[in-house]
């Protein structure tokens, strides 16, 4: 028991020691920040944004194979691409609710006009 113990440890140790040596790019925060802000208006319920906030969530999972393999300019530009695609996301689903809440208010000033 005691000697799988070790082994396990020093497995574990090498995994954590693995892991730290190749920590993501600075321009990892402001991705996932895009993916996040665009999660949060609800780009996941709109079929053009929805494929933008998938294709920058394949790229973060990228990124990060990429920098755990030690290809750190790789990952930041894959990085780049992923929040480009985030922001674009959230613009789409924004772009969208205004269109949408735009014929809303027009539809109701047309029921106003009809019942002057």
């Amino acid at each position: 028991m005691t000697r799988l113990t070790t082994i396990l440890g020093c497995g574990a140790l090498a995994l954590v020691a693995c892991s730290s040596s190749h920590s993501m790019p600075a321009n990892y925060a402001p991705a996932q920040a895009a993916i996040g802000a665009a999660d949060a208006v609800g780009a996941r319920n709109e079929p053009r944004a929805a494929l933008h906030l998938k294709m920058a969530r394949d790229a973060v999972a990228q990124a990060q194979t990429l920098a755990s393999r030690g290809k750190e300019h790789e990952a930041q530009l894959t990085l780049e691409r992923a929040r480009t695609d985030a922001e674009l996301a959230l613009m789409v689903t924004r772009e969208v609710t205004a269109r949408r809440e735009a014929s809303a208010a027009k539809h109701e000033v047309q029921g106003l006009q009809r019942s002057n």
